[in-house]
């Protein structure tokens, strides 16, 4: 006979509602009660029915992801799939299901209040590539929980959670002053959108300042072509950079590139560096330096907001998660 939750409550010395409120992780209940009680329905066997635990909530158990998921976006953004892994290995733990929706940033705040008022789901969690003003003014009036993962590039009472890439910045450029460079270029993004390179540069200019030195920066360069041809130029002066330092993969490789075709040695003419691990820092040859941040657990822990924040929906969050740390390799 399959046990239940009477005989988990007897096995555990409380009530019913204890137990209920703990296998739903209420904030009501302390942490080590929880463990008992968990470790007690393992111990048993004990497996909740979920429609059950659903209507006692009140809620249908699910979570949804919205983002541009436009064709060919696993190659632009690779940390997209890791923040969605790391927020459905959570969900899946607590017994919540996440569901994706694909949303564009021009129609982001039709689709995102039809949602809301659709209640399919009992919270959002959006990619900061598909808001803009008139969607943070939805998400405010909306009663549905909601968390951006990623900093709104405009003041706002919005809930979001993202890596601090001013600290990833100061990182790169004391681990290059370390090193012994001095002569550093930073290939960036478009200067208007590109908000990631505009804060890795802030946190660049803060540590180098403090050296009294500055940094070279190429902007706009939003592809592999451009920062190809960008080097060739930059290649063909008579001082060249000591370090090139990109702001993901896909430049560092047009770099590699013009160095390559140009004849030059990686590190010994120039020196090349890329902020992300992903998607071909640890394959190309020589293998490429890298800042690194945790994209999975900043998923895992915004999901665990989340669930904080359906149970309190007064419950609000302005934060930064996770470390970047420096993977050295051959390229410097």
């Amino acid at each position: 006979m399959a046990v239940t939750i009477y005989d988990l409550a007897k096995a555990a010395d409380c009530s019913i509602s204890t137990v209920s409120k703990a296998l739903n992780d209420s904030y009501t209940v302390s942490e080590a009660t929880k463990e008992k009680i968990r470790a007690l329905a393992e111990e048993l066997g004990y497996r909740p029915n979920e429609r059950a635990r659903s209507f006692a909530r009140k809620k249908n158990g699910t979570v949804l992801f919205a983002a541009d998921l436009s064709r060919g976006v696993g190659f632009e953004n690779p940390h997209l799939f890791e923040i969605v892994t790391g927020v459905e290995r959570y969900l899946d733990e607590k017994g919540y299901s996440l569901t994706l929706k694909h949303v564009e940033k021009t129609t982001a705040p039709d689709q995102i209040r039809s949602l809301m008022h659709s209640e399919q789901a009992d919270g959002i969690i959006l990619h900061a590539g598909v808001l803009t003003k008139q969607l943070a003014t939805v998400l405010v009036k909306e009663s549905l929980p909601h968390l951006i993962i990623g900093k709104p590039d405009f003041p706002s009472q919005l809930s979001w959670m993202d890596i601090s890439h001013e600290a990833a910045g100061q990182i790169a450029a004391n681990y290059l002053l370390d090193k012994g460079y001095r002569r550093i270029l930073f290939l960036m993004g478009d200067k208007q959108e590109d908000q990631i390179s505009a804060r890795r540069l802030a946190g660049l200019l803060a540590a180098l300042e403090e050296e009294e030195l500055s940094i070279e920066t190429m902007a706009d360069m939003t592809d592999y072509e451009k920062a190809r041809t960008a080097m060739e130029q930059i290649l063909e002066r008579e001082k060249i950079p000591e370090v090139i330092l990109c702001t993901n993969n896909y430049l560092a490789m047009g770099c590699m590139q013009s160095i390559r075709a140009k004849g030059l040695k990686i590190p010994k003419d120039i020196a090349l560096m890329t902020f992300d691990n992903y998607p071909f820092s640890m394959i190309v040859q020589p293998t490429l330096t890298a800042i690194e941040v945790d994209m999975y657990e900043m998923g895992w822990q915004a999901a665990r907001f989340m669930l904080q924040m359906i149970k309190k929906p007064n419950l609000q969050t302005q934060s930064f998660c996770t470390t970047p740390t420096i993977i050295e390799r051959e390229s410097t």
